[in-house]
């Protein structure tokens, strides 16, 4: 097990790649939009897909960029970040079950969901390890 300051350490440099990751992403939904959706998601290239797909960059953009602002100017939070997340991911996953649209999936392949659940695991794992790091760092503390 790490101590807090390794694990922050390591949730900082998670968020620094996630925060490149979400910008390649971003550029993936928006600027290259159709080779994307030919190539890596094997999804049909409907206006309606199309238009979210390009709104789904948008938020990856955005994200990207308030990751890095957190990395300059509260690293603090960082391993909080780590832990939304996945928490959001799981919200809309819960969304999408609950209002039926789980069940109106076509048949198209979204390759890039694989990708999404090593993502969301591995970031929900190290953020997860500062918190208990932490944890353990204050009970070792309260006994000394």
């Amino acid at each position: 097990m790490f101590s807090k300051d390794k694990a922050l350490k390591i949730a900082i440099i998670t968020l620094s790649i996630i925060a490149g990751v979400d910008l390649i992403r971003g550029f993936m939904h928006t600027f290259n939009i159709w080779w994307a959706s030919e190539n890596i998601a094997h999804m049909s290239q409907t206006a309606d897909t199309m238009f979210l797909m390009n709104t789904f960059g948008v938020s990856n953009l955005l994200t990207g960029f308030i990751y890095i602002l957190v990395i300059k100017k509260a690293k603090d939070i960082a391993p909080h970040i780590l832990l939304l997340i996945p928490g959001a991911y799981l919200l809309g996953t819960i969304s999408n079950h609950m209002t039926g649209v789980k069940a109106m999936q076509s048949a198209t392949e979204w390759n890039g969901q694989y990708v999404m659940y090593v993502y969301l695991f591995a970031i929900g794992v190290i953020g997860l390890n500062y918190f208990i790091a932490s944890y353990r760092e204050d009970k070792t503390q309260l006994v000394n």
